[in-house]
């Protein structure tokens, strides 16, 4: 055996143990990484299931603060006014508000008020809750929960329930030992909610009545994740291709009533297999180009390519040209580590591109910001000029936005402002439209292809869908958050700042007008 053939099987063995331990190392580093990325990814995406499960109960509590603070019906729980009853507590009334049931309980415990909504009327309400639940409510224990918010799930029968109960104190100003009772609230906690939630948080998921003492599989989980259901475990349950989440919701009393499911695609762990999968390949494809490498290294020309290879990546490396390719040729080993190299940098200029699509993107309300709608509008304006089709811009500015974030507070606001870009996101769905956030409570609605009338159409449309969000806001006329709109169409020679600036004028006048409104 030649003294050649023994450098070549010995480089191959050397390299061949080398990348198998390699990539037994690396696999284990990269399995631990993705399994954590995935335990942390899947904390965030049940986190966000959660929050949006405590916000159905949120604005079941908004509806109850409204009643809470009612002066007249507190004035009507400390005399009775048979008028004011007839006029305004009915069980049409109760389904008005959106409510299946509404009681007022005496400070005593004695059930002053106890109205259902025609739909409802079959759940008997309070009386098919447990004893429990009804001693609960009767001493006002969950209006007197410190720390949250006083609202919980119950149990009538087969039915879910959401449930908040506060204080009757007619204003906020008159201290809880003056209260005229307790108030209490439900909704049904069915498909509907689970429906708005699933769509909320991007997880398929499901509501069901269980009995406290099913016993519930999956491991569970040490994490800390807060809501109004109650403290939990998180149980997850492992398969190949996905992981069922579990999470007992408990009444007020701490009984565990129904199971949130949810089922969560591992795509994460899939990935890092494919990605190991390549990067054998690769390392593989990379051990037999060296070991070929070694035994031709005092041929010069093998030299010299990989020389230029590193030349152009280092350049490529320095001016961050990612969209370049290195020009090595050729049909041997340096060549496939050329088109190795490209093909990362393919990924890595996709991976750029898809950042600058995120740079154009508004992190609070997800719709299009201000840069991204420059360039659109600019782009519109041009495909107008070829084309001749009508192009509108409609301004919008949240009316006494300032006052409500003083009012209200942030958060509120924000949740404002995503509300509103949610209605305008329902409107722009074609693909010459584009909503976007300019910036504060300042948005704008570019619709390509479309009239004056089409445009008053979109208008009234985005007023409705807010009206319907029923955002209150003691500042604005009728109580509720309203926006301002100004319209502009396109006419001949304009150019983006004309159209903008006759749009923004519009929509000056419609603030000066009383607000509320759409100018011209």
């Amino acid at each position: 055996m030649g003294l050649r053939i023994k450098v070549v099987l010995w480089v191959l063995v050397l390299y061949l143990l080398s990348g198998a331990v390699s990539l037994w190392f690396l696999r284990s580093q990269v399995d631990s990484s993705y399994l954590e990325l995935e335990s942390k990814v899947v904390l965030d995406d049940f986190s966000r299931v959660l929050r949006s499960l405590d916000d159905e109960f949120l604005l079941l509590d908004r509806v109850l603060l409204e009643w809470s603070l009612w002066e007249d019906l507190y004035q009507h729980q400390r005399q009775p006014d048979r008028v004011f009853a007839q006029r305004n507590l009915t069980p049409e009334s109760v389904a008005t508000s959106g409510l299946s049931w509404f009681g007022v309980y005496a400070p005593d415990g004695d059930l002053a008020v106890n109205l259902a909504s025609p739909a409802d009327a079959g759940l008997l309400l309070p009386g098919s809750l447990s004893p429990a639940v009804q001693s609960a409510l009767s001493r006002g224990l969950l209006a007197r929960k410190p720390g949250s918010r006083p609202c919980g799930i119950v149990r009538s029968e087969d039915q879910l329930l959401m449930l908040c109960q506060r204080a009757l104190l007619g204003n906020e100003a008159r201290p809880s030992s003056r209260a005229a009772g307790f108030v209490a609230v439900t909704d049904r906690l069915g498909d509907r909610v689970a429906a708005d939630v699933a769509e909320r948080s991007g997880l398929l998921l499901s509501i069901r009545p269980i009995e406290p003492t099913e016993r519930l599989t999956g491991e569970a989980v040490a994490a800390e994740l807060a809501s109004l259901t109650g403290p939990g475990p998180l149980r997850i349950e492992s398969e190949r291709h996905r992981l069922n989440l579990r999470w007992p919701l408990r009444d007020i009393n701490g009984v565990p009533v129904a199971l949130l499911e949810a089922s969560w695609p591992r795509q994460i762990m899939e990935r890092s297999q494919a990605l190991m999968t390549r990067v054998s390949w690769l390392v593989l494809g990379l051990a037999s180009a060296l070991a070929l490498g070694i035994m031709l290294v005092i041929d010069r020309v093998v030299v010299v390519r990989l020389a230029r290879l590193g030349r152009e990546l280092d350049d490529i490396q320095l001016r961050r040209d990612w969209a370049r390719t290195v020009t090595v040729s050729g049909r041997d080993e340096i060549a496939r580590m050329a088109g190795g190299a490209n093909h990362f940098l393919g990924v890595i200029a996709s991976q750029v591109q898809a950042l600058e699509q995120l740079s154009q993107t508004d992190a609070l309300t997800e719709l299009a910001n201000r840069r991204c709608f420059t360039e659109r509008l600019d782009q519109a304006l041009r495909s107008r000029q070829r084309t001749g089709e009508p192009l509108c811009l409609l301004l919008l500015d949240v009316d006494f936005f300032k006052a409500f974030n003083d009012r209200y507070g942030h958060q509120e606001g924000d949740f404002a402002l995503k509300a509103l870009s949610e209605c305008l996101a329902q409107l722009a769905r074609r693909p010459g439209d584009l909503a976007a956030r300019l910036g504060g409570e300042e948005f704008a609605l570019l619709l390509e292809q479309t009239d004056l009338d089409g445009a008053r159409h979109c208008a009234a449309e985005v007023q409705a869908a807010l009206r319907a969000r029923g955002i209150p806001h003691e500042a604005c006329s009728g109580g509720l958050l309203t926006v301002s709109m100004g319209l502009a169409m396109a006419q001949a020679g304009d150019t983006a700042d004309s159209l903008y600036l006759r749009a923004d004028t519009a929509l000056y006048r419609a603030k000066a007008s009383g607000r509320d409104r759409l100018s011209e």
